[in-house]
Formats: C-alpha cells, structure tokens, sequence
C-alpha cells in the first residue's frame, strides 16, 4: 500500500492485479489498530460507481474491483459500466464531448451524474430534482495543511435555507479529479458538474475540498492514492483525511471561518 508504480498501473489500467483478499486483510489490520473506523459501518451502505465505456485512463476493469470489493464489506452496490463515457463527470450539457478524456474532465453526456449519484446514495433526502444555483450562496474555507498537501481554500455550496444554524441540512462531500483543482480549471468544477443545483432545492450542503498541483510530488493535483502525503495517507491519520474531517466537523457545527466568493455587486449582476 503506497507504491507510485501500483497507481498508475494496476490502479488505472490492470485491474485483474488487484487482490481483494489483501485490500480487505489491509482493512482489518487498520481496524484492529484503530488506524481506520469499524469496517461493520460499511454494512448496508448505499455506493455507486460510475465507469465510462470509453474510459482508458482508468479502465472499467478497475471500478468493477472497486464495486467488488464494497460488495465484498456488505454494502448495497450500484454500479453503471453500459455508459459511453470518457474519463469525466458526465453532465446534460456542459463540457467536453462525452466521449472524451481531456480538461476539464466533465462530459456534456446527456446525463446528469450528480442526480443519479446523490438519488442513490441519499434516498431518503433528494426529493426534488434541481433548482438554480446562487452565487451568493458559495463560500471559500480555509484549509489548513499546507500546499504540500492541500490547496489554501476549500470551497462549500450552501444554500440559504441552510445557513440558520437551527438548519436540519445534509452534507455531502465531492472531490474533484486530477487537474480539475482550482489552479487548473479556476471554479469550473465546483461551479459547473450540477451539484449545487441539486442542493439549492434539497436542503444540501456540497462541500469541495481542494488537492493541489505540486510540481514534485503531485504535478497533476490528484487526490494521494500511492502515499505522497505520508505512509498514513488511507487511514484517518492521513494528513488529507484528517483535514477533510475537520471541514466536515467545522461546518456541522457552525464554527468556521467561511468567505463569500462573489462580490456583492457580481452577485447582483447574476
């Protein structure tokens, strides 16, 4: 676990290398060390995954080891492999060619990928399907790991019905792929892949953590998948992990310094 040759062979391309029964003895180890929570929360949980027919970054072979494997900790799957799309988030109608695979990495596909992954995996609380996005209702957060690891900001879409701190809103955390950060695409991602849509008429919170593009060690500003941020990097220890969590605890319990992101007369203007 934590091998840059591993990420970008067998985690992209040569998923039948990829053994289960060592990812989960790995689960167990990390549990029993308390380096992880208990895998039983696992159980019942809803996941979906996405692979694109015409995805040969990472092949669909490798998302169907993914879908195994959550299969394989008693979650309730739902997998789409029968979809031709590139290596993007599939959209109705912004983007690149749906079959593509190049910047910004989101597919004007026919398809909104937001709605059909939060209806799945939150049943209970999409009841509507999409509203207009505000501007005024996207904020900045700091983040507090350093460029080595993170980007300076965070951002989180929240809408106005959520902003009371008597707001009974769910949160739901996005991370965006290898160069889609804010100093490759600026905002396109958080602003344009039809999460804050959703969230605007559901009672939602989207939060949008920020990696970042070091030219040593991350030059694409991926999330770390092979240990660049530390050997802990897929535990609760790891120094992204531990951050995210702490956006999430700021936010749930009102206590974070957050900015508007637009201006009032940019806001006015929308």
């Amino acid at each position: 676990m934590g091998d840059f040759d591993t990420a970008i062979t067998d985690c992209m391309q040569n998923g039948e290398n990829i053994n289960l029964d060592r990812l989960i003895r790995y689960v167990e180890i990390n549990e029993k060390s308390r380096y992880i929570d208990k895998a039983e929360n696992l159980v019942d949980d809803h996941v979906y995954v996405f692979s694109g027919l015409s995805d040969f970054r990472v092949l669909p072979i490798v998302n169907r080891q993914t879908a195994k494997f959550y299969e394989r900790m008693g979650s309730n799957v739902k997998s789409i492999f029968d979809f031709d799309a590139g290596h993007n988030m599939p959209t109705e109608d912004f983007g690149i060619e749906c079959k593509e695979s190049t910047t910004p990495f989101i597919g004007k596909c026919n398809m909104n990928g937001a709605l059909s992954s939060l209806r799945y995996l939150h049943p209970q609380r999409i009841l509507n399907t999409i509203g207009e996005m505000k501007l005024a209702n996207l904020f900045s957060l700091k983040q507090t790991t350093g460029k080595t690891v993170m980007g300076p900001e965070a951002y989180a879409y929240i809408p106005k019905a959520c902003q009371n701190s008597l707001a009974q809103c769910s949160l739901h955390v996005v991370f965006h792929g290898c160069q889609q950060t804010i100093d490759h695409i600026g905002l396109t991602y958080v602003e344009s892949t039809g999460y804050n849509e959703i969230a605007e008429v559901n009672e939602f919170v989207i939060l949008y953590p920020q990696a970042y593009a070091n030219e040593d060690l991350n030059p694409l500003g991926c999330w770390d998948w092979w240990g660049f941020t530390g050997k802990n990097y897929a535990t609760k220890f790891g120094k992204q992990v531990a951050e995210v969590k702490r956006l999430i605890n700021a936010l749930k319990s009102g206590q974070i310094d957050s900015t508007q992101v637009y201006t009032t007369s940019e806001v006015i203007k929308e």
